[in-house]
C-alpha cells in the first residue's frame, strides 16, 4: 500500500494502517464526548460494551461471558502471573517477545527454556516431548514469532496439552486479524492479544479470553471496574474474566476495535489470511536467489506474512531511501505484507532490493 508521499508500507508487524470508517466511529464517538459528556458514556456502557464484547466474543468463536478488554497484552498477561500459585513448571521460548516472557522472569517463576538452532524454528519435538512426559505445567508461547514470522500449530500443540493436563497460554498479537482463530477449535486457555497489530485497530486496546477451566484453577488475583455487580443492593467482587478489566475502559479504542473487526468479518479472516499467505510466498519466490541473508527457509512452511532479513550492507538504510517502510532492529530488517499490500507493493520491493549494489 503506497500513500501520497509514494511511500511503500510494509509494516503492519509493527502497527497496522486504519480503515477511514475505523477512524470514524472513534472520531464520532469523541465528537458526542465533547457534547455529551456522561450520557454518552453512561450509553457505551449500557448499550454499547455488551455488543462490542459480543462481536469480539464472535470474531473468536468464543462465549462473551469469557472476554475480557484489557488496555494491550501486558497488562492482561502481568495480571494472569499474578494468578498463578508459584511453584508451576512453565515452558518459554527464549526468543519470544520480551513483554510474554520479563514478568515470569521479574516474578522469579520456575522457567524452562525452548531454544531453537537457526533462528527461526522452533523445537516443536522438544516442546510436545515435554508436554507427553508431563514435565512442565503451563506452555506460554507465541503464535506467531514478532521477529521471525515463524507460526506454530496451536490446534495441535493446544490438543496434546489437553490430552496431558497442561494448560496452554498463547500471545496472539501477531496473528490476530491475519490468521483464523477459534477459540472451539484451538484448545487454548488463555489467548491475550493487543489490537494496534493486525487488527488494524490502533493502540489502547486488547481482547483476552480465558477458559472456565483456567479460571476456575486459578482464579484472578487483580481486580478492575467490572469485577464488582450489584447483587441485593451492594456492590460484590465477583471474580470472572472481567475481574481483568481495569478501570474506567477506552471507550473510543474499543469502539474502533469493533468497527475494525466488522471490516475483517465482511472481508473474511480466511480470505485475508489467503491473500497475506499468498504475497508472502509470492516475495520469498523473488528474493530467494537475491543475495540476501533470510532468516528461515525461503517457504511458507510454518511461515506466517513476516519475512526477516540481516540487516547487512546498508539495507535498511537503502529500503529507507528508497520510501519502503519496515522495521529495523537487532541487525534485521522484518518486512510484513497485509490485506491492504498488493503485488504491485511487493514488485516494487523485490526491484529495490534488486537494484541494492548496483
Amino acid at each position: 500500500m503506497s500513500d501520497q508521499q509514494n511511500k511503500t508500507y510494509l509494516n503492519t508487524a509493527a502497527c497496522g494502517l486504519l480503515e477511514p470508517a475505523v477512524v470514524a466511529a472513534a472520531s464520532n464517538f469523541n465528537n458526542l464526548l465533547a457534547t455529551e459528556g456522561s450520557n454518552r458514556s453512561e450509553h457505551w456502557r449500557r448499550e454499547d460494551e455488551p455488543r462490542i464484547r459480543g462481536v469480539i466474543a464472535e470474531f473468536l468463536g468464543a462465549d462473551a461471558r469469557n472476554i475480557a478488554l484489557v488496555p494491550n497484552f501486558s497488562w492482561a498477561v502481568n495480571g494472569i502471573v499474578q494468578s498463578l500459585r508459584g511453584d508451576e513448571r512453565v515452558t518459554l521460548y527464549r526468543r519470544d517477545y520480551p513483554s510474554l516472557t520479563e514478568p515470569f522472569k521479574i516474578n522469579d517463576r520456575n522457567i524452562q527454556w525452548l531454544d531453537d538452532e537457526d533462528g527461526f524454528t522452533l523445537p516443536v519435538s522438544q516442546l510436545h516431548e515435554r508436554i507427553r512426559n508431563k514435565e512442565t505445567d503451563l506452555v506460554v508461547i507465541s503464535h506467531v514469532q514478532y521477529n521471525s514470522g515463524y507460526r506454530l500449530d496451536i490446534k495441535e500443540t493446544g490438543a496434546l496439552c489437553r490430552e496431558h493436563g497442561v494448560w496452554l497460554i498463547i500471545d496472539a498479537t501477531q496473528s490476530m486479524g491475519a490468521i483464523p482463530i477459534n477459540m472451539q477449535e484451538l484448545h487454548a486457555d488463555v489467548v491475550i492479544a493487543s489490537n494496534y497489530k493486525w487488527m488494524n485497530a490502533g493502540f489502547g486496546s486488547g481482547v483476552m479470553y480465558l477458559s472456565d477451566a483456567f479460571l476456575s484453577a486459578y482464579p484472578p488475583a487483580v481486580g478492575g471496574n467490572n469485577s464488582y455487580r450489584e447483587y441485593d443492593g451492594v456492590m460484590q467482587y465477583r471474580p470472572s474474566a472481567q475481574s481483568y478489566e481495569p478501570g474506567h475502559p477506552n471507550m473510543s479504542g474499543l469502539l474502533l476495535l469493533e468497527a475494525a473487526i466488522t471490516h475483517k468479518l465482511q472481508m473474511g479472516i480466511a480470505n485475508i489470511a489467503e491473500h497475506n499467505d499468498k504475497l508472502t510466498a509470492l516475495m520469498l519466490d523473488k528474493i530467494k536467489d537475491l543475495p540476501l541473508q533470510l532468516i528461515g527457509p525461503a517457504t511458507m512452511a510454518h511461515r506466517c506474512s513476516i519475512i526477516l532479513l540481516k540487516d547487512v550492507n546498508g539495507l535498511s538504510d537503502w529500503l529507507r531511501e528508497h520510501d519502503i517502510v519496515v522495521t529495523n532492529r537487532g541487525g534485521m530488517v522484518r518486512i510484513s505484507v497485509h490485506y491492504y499490500n498488493t503485488e504491485a507493493d511487493v514488485m516494487r520491493l523485490v526491484s529495490c532490493l534488486s537494484a541494492m549494489g548496483r
